[in-house]
């Protein structure tokens, strides 16, 4: 990519106008080698902050290369890849240029150390691909924009949710985990459009200034409208947040606030009344097939949160003016006078395992309401009171114990058809210990969360980890986790099954034993065995099973990328068995390959990637999707699966302008009887040429 802030050859400027502006650059350049961002000298970077508190994003391409295999997979909350601040490494001027300094949320306390610089995605655009809701993550959907259902990957004890039920749009879902946080030198935008032949619809706009030097304001929009081929099943999916940042000048003091908006408008036509129909090619004018359901809507999301934390030990070194000297000199016989002031240095205190460490508090409110053929609303207010002695984000020295603990009391109202249940948890505690030992670490972490019917008996999670580097830059690395974990199901299967005349469900208790080897970017391998007890599910003509016998559910994620010059070959493999299929439907291999080519034309100006994507999963009784209520049901009818899917792509990138072109589902081209299922009654979409555009901004 060519980097900002090069001049353009042929400007038709004169050599003495040309040479000014070169020496008011250079003024430029050296006034701002000596500013701060945020409050933050642009000289001084940490290299690591630790990922259980939110992590921060590297650049694009490093970024892609961490994207974890499959849903659920989250680096944040599943992984521990870096942790701890160990060193400093300079960084050359050339990365004022770059402007974008980019984090999470999450993190405690720390210093804006990440640039950000956007890039294609090379392998054919997945965000924007119909079929595969995000890179890498291998989705059961309906094959339309903006509506992904069911991941075929399933994550257990990945960490308490009290919620209403399950969300349905895991691959478009904002969360405070998932969004951006910006600091930047000059204003930063994003803009993106997205279209196909069957008028699928994908806008997305980001926008991130600084109004003052550490206090920054950006909002990102993203609208997802899949015109449909059946009748009412067009959707339209609005995605909203903005947030404002601030740094003090010292980075003591840090705080985030934001808000987080979702609608969707989901018609949905419940399936096909007669699969044969689509089958056998007795009507090719899909619009007129005749469908189970029709004018299902959505829900509608509302997300409003703050954090602020501050460093009772200071950050950073601090200036201080001592004094004020005239000096003048004489020069052929020309006396100058001029004043000079003195300053000096306040020396960092030594660190010190024992300190005052950062406090900090969270607040938010949650609401969520769901309009399908019955009426549910989720209302939560909660907040974080914690407090960690990891104060020393920016030090040449490890802290060898760090500890967090803090309380969160939550209130919590939810209505379902009508009936109306509360919750007021005036404490649940949480607590993690991170203990460094050589280049490696072990992380203790323990959570209780209290629930609808359990007020004295709170749902918990324990989890332990042991993690350590191959490398110095920490690149290639091993893990080792264990996970307990107990916890009710969500409040709505409770209500459904006390509303049948049921007791109350028991909680599911799931054990989790993981093993993680990374090497670079070209080899992640994970594998999992998980144990669960009491397993609850929704059945067709059933309503809420509670499993009686316990199962095991045992998975191999393995992703490979190899290159060879211009030609890349990433493949993500996924096996998995689950000893009772009833209680645990998943297909025993799921598949995704991509073979491209990455290379430049016209001096480098112009990057090319074009390539193939292919996925193939076994078949299995996936759940059926009932557009009445908005939820999953197991089915033991009907097989989904046992299908290739293939697509052709072409990405062009000139500059920070992405465009690509997608020809997907190739092979439907040439199918006699379709068979490609992405659910039960839920045809994927046939073949269809998707295009778009994104240019980003920071100059």
């Amino acid at each position: 990519m060519t980097e900002a802030g090069k001049q353009k050859k042929g400007t038709g400027l004169s050599p003495n106008i040309r040479g000014g502006l070169l020496l008011v650059f250079l003024i430029a350049l050296f006034a701002t080698s000596q500013a701060q961002v945020g409050g933050l000298p642009l000289r001084r970077v940490p290299v690591n902050i630790s990922p259980t508190m939110g992590g921060t994003q590297r650049n694009n391409n490093q970024s892609r290369n961490n994207i974890p295999a499959f849903p659920g997979d989250t680096a944040t909350r599943d992984s521990l890849a870096v942790q701890g601040i160990e060193y400093h490494k300079e960084i050359p001027d050339s990365i004022l240029r770059k402007k974008v300094h980019l984090f999470r949320y999450r993190p405690t306390h720390v210093w804006i150390d990440e640039v950000w610089y956007p890039s294609i995605d090379p392998t054919g655009v997945q965000f924007n691909d119909p079929i595969d809701a995000l890179n890498g993550n291998y989705y059961l959907s309906k094959g339309t924009l903006g509506q992904p259902h069911i991941g075929i990957f399933p994550t257990l004890a990945d960490g308490l949710k009290l919620q209403l039920q399950p969300n349905g749009y895991e691959g478009f879902y904002m969360t405070k985990d998932n969004i951006n946080l910006y600091q930047t030198l000059t204003p930063f935008t994003v803009l993106s459009y997205n279209s196909s032949l069957n008028k699928d619809y994908f806008v997305h706009a980001s926008h991130s200034q600084n109004i003052m030097p550490g206090w920054n304001v950006a909002f990102n929009y993203r609208l997802f409208s899949p015109e449909g081929v059946y009748t009412s099943s067009g959707s339209i999916n609005n995605h909203l947040n903005a947030t404002t940042n601030y740094f003090s000048p010292d980075s003591r003091l840090q705080a985030v606030a934001g808000v987080i908006w979702h609608k969707f408008r989901i018609e949905e036509n419940g399936g096909l009344v007669n699969d044969s129909v689509f089958i056998e090619n007795i009507q090719t004018n899909r619009a007129g097939i005749p469908v189970n359901l029709t004018g299902a809507t959505g829900q509608q999301d509302l997300l409003l949160f703050g954090r602020l934390t501050y460093s009772l030990e200071r950050q950073s070194d601090a200036y201080r003016y001592r004094d004020s000297l005239v000096v003048r000199k004489l020069n052929d016989s020309i006396s100058i006078t001029d004043t000079l002031d003195i300053i000096d240095t306040i020396p960092l205190r030594n660190p010190r395992l024992l300190n005052l460490g950062v406090l900090g508090l969270e607040v938010n409110r949650d609401s969520r309401k769901r309009a399908f053929i019955d009426s549910t609303h989720w209302m939560e207010h909660s907040a974080s009171l914690f407090w960690t002695n990891d104060a020393y984000p920016d030090y040449r020295w490890r802290n060898p114990l760090k500890v967090t603990v803090g309380i969160m009391p939550r209130s919590i109202t939810a209505a379902i058809e009508g009936d109306t249940l509360r919750l007021i948890s005036l404490f649940n505690p949480f607590a993690r210990t991170e203990i460094a030992f050589f280049r490696g670490n072990l992380t203790l972490e323990g959570q209780m969360l209290g629930n609808f019917y359990h007020e004295y008996d709170p749902d918990h999670r324990f989890a332990a980890t042991l993690y350590y580097p191959l490398d110095s830059a920490r690149l290639s690395h091993v893990s080792l986790s264990a996970v307990a974990q107990r916890q009710l199901p969500d409040a709505r299967m409770m209500h459904d099954a006390l509303a049948s005349g049921r007791a109350h469900l028991q909680p599911i208790n799931t054990e989790r034993f993981r093993f993680r080897f990374v090497f670079r970017d070209i080899i992640d391998l994970d594998l999992r065995t998980n144990h669960m007890n009491h397993n609850t599910w929704y059945e067709l003509n059933n309503g809420v099973v509670e499993g009686t016998n316990s199962l095991w559910l045992s998975q191999i994620s393995a992703t490979l990328r190899l290159a060879a010059g211009p030609l890349h070959l990433d493949m993500q493999q996924l096996l998995q068995h689950s000893t009772d299929s009833i209680q645990m439907p998943v297909p025993l291999w799921a598949s995704k390959n991509s073979l491209y080519a990455d290379f430049h034309l016209f001096h480098r100006t112009l990057r090319v990637q074009t390539g193939i994507d292919v996925r193939y999963h076994t078949p299995f009784y996936a759940s059926s999707y009932d557009p009445y209520t908005g939820i999953f049901m197991h089915q033991n009818s009907t097989l989904v699966g046992g299908y290739l899917w293939g697509d052709f792509f072409l990405n062009l990138q000139v500059k920070r302008a992405s465009i690509y072109v997608k020809a997907g589902h190739l092979n439907a081209l040439w199918e006699d009887k379709p068979q490609y299922f992405l659910l039960p009654h839920y045809p994927g979409q046939s073949f269809g040429l998707f295009w778009g555009i994104t240019w980003s901004f920071f100059d």
